[in-house]
């Protein structure tokens, strides 16, 4: 495992010393409001994400509520003798592709937290791959656009609308009328979580959005990367890079051994996930209550695990493909890319 950020941390020197969550009214307490939103073509079953086992483990009560969403290429299918069951399923697939219910799915979750949110409550988001990158835009919009006030959900497409075209100073000024307008005072987003985030929406590759390249609108952030993982149309979208002349304080990028698929339900030691349990560990730290006993893992023991080969079976033809991707580079720029 290799961690980018050396610094010694507790509970007491990143909460509440660095939060900058706006304080609960004189005699309230806050409330921990908990997004988990999962990756293409995952949702609960016999083998359940890392993103669904953390939901499963948060305690809910009525100082901390939770949401979760099967994300991309995830709509329930009718009975296999309609029509309609074709054509779900053809939609399925075409989201799959081009990640058309890229949008809905991110509004969801920010019409949750809308309707929800009560001044002083800590905001937790959770993702794995393009759940990751949903999440992290979710961030973007709330520091740009704001939390809109509950009973305006008729402006919430405008808002998304406005917060995907931020590039200059013109929409700029836009976005901040807009938060100065509609949205409550002084939210931000306490602990973003991610695992491994993919920021690929299909044949649209290196589509940015405002601030998902960033952290420094959270309190924390932690991230969970596969470091066995070589194809090009997974590479992870990481907050260090060249670009960055001094790492956050606020952050933590992890590289466990294995490929994407290994942290799609943890890389399993002794029958625990690793990716998982560091993950509940950092977020404890910030307050997230969660009901498991035991969280304790060893470095030593990632030595006996086996990473998952990712480059085998039809991806290699994918690999092949030009896609579109973000350049790790100081400019951002877009590059074709054709895996070796």
């Amino acid at each position: 495992m290799r961690e980018k950020q050396t610094r010694t941390e507790t509970s007491e020197t990143l909460f509440p010393g660095n939060c900058a969550c706006a304080r609960p009214p004189p005699g309230k307490r806050s409330r921990n409001l908990v997004i988990n939103l999962d990756g293409t073509s995952n949702h609960y079953g016999l083998k359940n994400t890392n993103a669904i086992e953390l939901y499963s483990h948060i305690d809910v009560s009525g100082y901390q509520l939770k949401y979760y969403n099967s994300g991309i290429g995830n709509s329930a299918q009718p009975s296999w003798t309609s029509l309609s069951y074709y054509l779900q399923s053809m939609g399925n697939m075409i989201d799959l592709a081009i990640a058309w219910n890229f949008e809905k799915v991110l509004l969801g979750a920010y019409r949750w937290l809308s309707e929800h949110y009560k001044p002083g409550d800590r905001i937790f988001l959770f993702g794995f791959s393009r759940g990751a990158f949903h999440v992290r835009a979710l961030a973007g919009m709330i520091e740009k656009i704001g939390l809109m006030h509950e009973g305006n959900e008729e402006q919430i497409p405008f808002a998304f609308e406005l917060y995907a075209s931020i590039f200059g100073p013109e929409r700029e000024k836009a976005a901040k009328h807009f938060k100065e307008t509609f949205s409550i005072k002084r939210v931000r987003v306490h602990f973003i979580g991610v695992w491994d985030t993919v920021s690929s929406i299909g044949i649209f590759r290196g589509k940015t959005l405002p601030l998902t390249d960033s952290c420094d609108h959270v309190c924390a952030f932690r991230h969970a990367l596969a470091l066995d993982e070589r194809r090009v149309n997974l590479l992870p979208e990481c907050i260090a890079g060249p670009s960055k002349k001094k790492f956050p304080i606020n952050a933590k990028e992890v590289w466990f051994p294995g490929s994407h698929s290994d942290l799609y339900v943890g890389m399993h030691v002794s029958q625990l996930p690793v990716p998982l349990l560091w993950m509940e560990n950092e977020a404890l730290m910030a307050g997230l209550h969660i009901s498991r006993a035991s969280i304790n893992w060893r470095v030593h023991d990632l030595r006996e695990s086996e990473p998952t080969g990712s480059l085998s079976g039809a991806w290699w033809p994918l690999e092949c493909l030009p896609f579109r991707w973000k350049a790790n580079s100081g400019s951002g720029h877009l590059s074709r890319c054709v895996s070796p």
